[in-house]
């Protein structure tokens, strides 16, 4: 039988189609002092500024108190781009340079393999 579960050849392939090809950028953050409720409140809305500039997703991960990840997800390499260049990069260094205790680590990637629940 050449269908799974009841379904046709084109229902089972169906979670393959779904599967976008996206770009991410990483960015760790390491600060001079622990993060506080000011920072993390900047970060939130820093984050917002960013999807509302074209990123389908922006997170904070806290690795510890001096340790921040930044993590957004983009269709293109373009839009990353783009959106670094008019949000982002203002945002860091309006927000977030005057915080750092060295250079922001940055890394770009396309996704290659991804599932969600």
């Amino acid at each position: 039988m050449g269908e799974s579960a009841g379904m046709s050849p084109e229902q089972g392939n169906a979670g393959h189609d779904r599967f976008e090809l996206v770009h991410v950028v990483i960015n760790h953050l390491r600060l001079r002092d622990p993060v506080t409720d000011a920072t993390a409140r900047a970060a939130s809305e820093g984050m917002q500024l960013v999807v509302d500039a074209g990123a389908l997703a922006a997170l904070v991960a806290k690795v510890d108190e001096r340790h921040l990840i930044l993590i957004f997800e983009f269709r293109t390499a373009e839009d990353a781009d783009r959106v670094a260049r008019e949000v982002g990069g203002p945002w860091m260094r309006e927000n977030i340079r005057p915080l750092l205790a060295g250079e922001t680590e940055r890394s770009v990637g396309e996704v290659i393999a991804s599932a969600k629940a």
